[in-house]
Formats: C-alpha cells, structure tokens, sequence
C-alpha cells in the first residue's frame, strides 16, 4: 500500500487531468512537475495502469516487482527537470511491457512501423512549451505558468486541454502515415496553440488560448481554446458555469452579441447566416472568456459567416448581465439591477 501511494496509483480521487494521482494533493516537487506537464501526466497515467497489471499478473514474482518499482522511484525522484523525468517513465514504461508512445485511437500495423518519436517539452517561469518537428509536420504549444495558490492544480488543467489537442494532432497524423504505407502525402502538417495574457480575477483565472492548424486542404484553421479555471479549487469552468443556474443568459448574450455585429460591414449582403450563429442556443456560446471590461464572446470561421469574413468576437459588459452570473465567480456583477 506504502508503494502504490508512493507511486499516486490508486489513491482517491484521481481524476481526467492526466496523471494516475490526484493533482490538487500534489505535495512534492516531483509531483508538481508531473501534474503540470502534459506528456509527464500521461506518462504517470500510463505507468500507473501497467503497474497495476503487473502486480495484478506477479504471482510468486511479486515481492521483485515491489523491489524493482522500487528501485526506479530512487532513480526518478533523483530527476530535476521534466526531461528526466520522461526519460524514467519511458523506460520503467518499456520494462513493464508497453509502449512509450502509444496509440490511443489503435493505430495500424503501417502507422506503427513509422512512429512519430516524442514531442519535448521546455519549462521556463513563464510558461510551459511542447515542440515536435518532423520531416513533414511542426508542432509547437504553449501555455502560461500561473502563480499563487492553487497554481499547480490550474496549470495541470490548461496541461489537459493542450495535451488533447496534440494528441488530436498526433493521432490523425499517425492515421496520415497509416493510409500512405508510412509515407507522408501532401503538403506539410502544422499544430500552434499560443497565448495571451491570462485574466487574473479574485475567484478565477481567464487564460486565452488560441490555435492554428494545417492538415491539408485550401487553407489552415484557427480555433480558440479560452480556459476559465476556479481559483478556490482550481477545476475548469465550463460556459454554463459563468451563470446562474436557470438563468435565460443565453438570450442575453444572442441579443447583445447580433446588435453588435449586424451594423457591421461584413454582414451588409445578408444577416441569416448571422441569425443562426448568434441564436440563443448554448452551442453558439462555447467560446466566452470573462476579462475586466466584460464576457469576451467569440465567434469562431464560418459560424456566423463564410471563412471570408473570419471570426468575430464581441465584448459584452458585465452591466447587461446583471442578476446572470455566477455569484461564486462574479459576486460584485451577480446582483440584480
């Protein structure tokens, strides 16, 4: 029991952000690192579960598979940066029979006879940055490091939301390799999630991300990734959760956002397509960002008009949201006019 808490396999409340332990008890610096580095968390998540295969299959070879994990916590809790410490988790991954860069979608015998490698992964105080360059693909995400409590748990969340898109990436460009017997077809692959300053707020953090990616095809895409994170127990903020329960703060957002834009010249030839985009309809409203001024409300290429046009983005004052919003997150703009 001793070894498999030493280990975060097992322990309660382990949850979706990567790692085989609980994040928001992480008390060592070891564990820090891993909950706030994406591929370290799906290296622990996955040593984790082959670990408990293992003992799960040990029979009389228990008491050396104990000695053995053993061993390898000295090695890696000697590590002083995260590139040892993937280092350690790819090998004690190789030993226990699995894969150091596995293929959760199940890629094809063609695609694994051509594997990708692993991305790195780059820590300053400033933020965090996974790069990956291939004959034909280039990835490079990024996200900040915050401060003050609870940063640790927050920054394992915004290493849960890149790590899903590069593992997005990854897979389809696996799935590339699979459908050309190894070989790339087409023009090159490219991943870039960036960001802006982040919003610090007394009860949450705002954190822009944004995205641009090319995997074939006419032109590239760009996609915005805006992360909330609730500074009492750091856990991700869904849309919904910037309102009150019941609240018809979806209405307000449709009125607020379609008289802003249908003045505009991008919408003179017709404002159907800006109807349908802006409706009071909780999948328009995915992509909202609470900053000072406001609930910063995107609206991403060709959903309230062709790709021509771009994306539109729309402030809406706090004052129009009066007696919406969550009072746990907003407890001076929650109050009714």
């Amino acid at each position: 029991m001793l070894l498999a808490v030493a280990l975060g396999i097992g322990t309660p409340g382990a949850d979706a952000l990567g790692a085989s332990f609980d994040c928001t008890r992480a008390g060592t610096q070891i564990e820090r690192m891993i909950c706030a580095d994406a591929e370290l968390s799906r290296l622990d998540s996955e040593l984790g579960a082959l670990y408990t295969h293992a003992r799960g299959t040990a029979g009389s070879d228990g008491a050396a598979l104990k000695r053995d994990q053993r061993a390898w916590l000295k090695e890696r809790n000697a590590c002083t940066d995260s590139a040892c410490l993937a280092r350690a988790y790819r090998g004690r991954i190789v030993q226990l029979g699995g894969d150091s860069d596995p293929d959760p979608a199940g890629a094809t015998a063609s695609a694994a006879a051509t594997p990708m490698g692993d991305p790195e992964t780059q820590r300053t105080d400033e933020q965090v940055r996974i790069t990956q360059q291939g004959p034909a693909f280039e990835i490079d995400a990024s996200y900040p490091r915050l401060g003050g409590k609870r940063a640790a748990t927050a920054e394992a969340v915004l290493a849960d939301v890149v790590d899903d898109q590069v593992d997005s990436f990854r897979r389809n460009y696996r799935d590339l390799l699979a459908a050309g017997d190894g070989a790339h077809q087409g023009p090159p692959w490219a991943l870039e999630i960036s960001w802006d300053a982040p919003y610090t707020a007394p009860r949450f953090w705002a954190v822009p991300l944004s995205m641009y990616f090319y995997t074939g095809g006419a032109h590239g895409g760009v996609q915005h990734l805006p992360v909330v994170i609730d500074r009492r127990g750091g856990q991700q903020v869904p849309p919904k959760g910037l309102f009150r329960p019941g609240s018809a703060y979806l209405q307000a957002l449709s009125d607020y956002s379609y008289g802003a834009l249908a003045g505009q010249e991008a919408f003179s030839g017709g404002q159907e397509w800006l109807r349908e985009g802006t409706a009071p309809n909780a999948e328009n409203y995915q992509t909202i960002l609470p900053l000072a001024d406001g609930l910063h409300v995107i609206f991403e290429q060709y959903q309230v008009g062709p790709y021509a046009i771009g994306f539109h983005e729309v402030t809406v004052p706090y004052a129009e949201l009066r007696g919406l919003l969550n009072p746990d997150l907003f407890p001076d703009q929650a109050r009714a006019p």
